[in-house]
């Protein structure tokens, strides 16, 4: 009876008129872009001159892709898929047992580790820093300067540590009566219990290599080790004739090259989006 007299009130009428109207808006403007960008990749030349936005189909062909497939830009596209899948599994590899390690409440010094990793992710060392770290291990126009400097993410092993301190410590205690030591049971039994966190963790990494650009373009100088995200933005603003053995590159070609970096993101979340959700909530609200 409560829960029908909030429903008819007034003022909570207007509160979800008002909130539709919005969600609608802000749908419409990430949707509107995205739609641009798919309806002008698949035009012909002639419908793209002369328009910069272009939202109603007036043709269809996939001569774009199949120019960009064939052109220099698939090398930047490797390089990116490289560095995406590269890096999250080397992001996982660190990151899962160290989250395993911090949410032990019997670890040495656990209360002054804690302390350090949150101190980390409050406080940057700055640029000039970073760069020297990297030139003195040699990293410096390697893909590996894009990887191994960047590994691992304090807030995601935050949110692996507050997962695992959920898994009752009756399991991990079984399974050391047992005769397992730490290796075994997180591998037996810690990690077939976080799929949900991990599935969340890996879209979290996988996306945030995906976007590397600034230490692209601070330590790689070789244009043949480029990521996507840098070719695209030449591309964009600096080059129009990059593409396509010096004709003019137009905006359904440009806007091609972005489809096939969005690509592997799209493809990659329905298959985590199902514990997306239920990883975060318990990983984000755990001490």
């Amino acid at each position: 009876m409560y829960t029908n007299y909030i429903k008819e009130t007034k003022g909570r009428k207007i509160f979800n008129i008002v909130n539709k109207i919005l969600l609608a808006f802000i749908c419409l403007i990430i949707i509107i872009p995205i739609w641009n960008v798919l309806i002008t990749s698949v035009a012909i030349d002639k419908d793209v001159i002369g328009s910069d936005y272009l939202l109603i189909p007036r043709s269809f062909t996939l001569k774009n892709y199949a120019k960009v497939l064939q052109s220099c830009y698939m090398q930047a596209f490797k390089n990116y898929l490289f560095v995406a899948i590269i890096g999250t599994a080397l992001s996982m590899f660190i990151s899962l047992p160290l989250g395993y390690a911090l949410s032990r409440k019997d670890l040495v010094l656990r209360g002054f580790w804690m302390k350090i990793l949150t101190f980390t992710l409050v406080f940057d060392v700055g640029i000039m820093p970073f760069y020297i770290v990297v030139k003195k291990l040699h990293l410096m126009n390697s893909l590996a300067a894009i990887i191994i400097p960047v590994a691992v993410s304090t807030f995601n092993v935050i949110i692996i540590k507050n997962y695992m301190s959920s898994i009752p410590e009756s399991l991990i205690e079984s399974a050391r009566i047992d005769g397992c030591n730490d290796l075994v049971i997180l591998i037996r039994i810690i990690l077939p219990l976080s799929i949900s966190i991990i599935a969340a963790v890996i879209l979290f990494y996988f996306v945030s290599y995906w976007n590397r650009y600034f230490e692209v373009i601070m330590f790689i100088n070789d244009s043949r080790k480029y990521t996507l995200q840098v070719v695209l933005r030449g591309l964009m603003f600096e080059s129009d004739e990059s593409l396509g053995g010096g004709n003019y590159v137009y905006n359904n070609t440009k806007m091609a090259v972005m489809v096939l970096g969005m690509l592997p993101v799209l493809v990659i979340y329905p298959f985590v989006q199902k514990h997306f959700v239920s990883g975060l909530m318990v990983g984000g609200i755990k001490e």
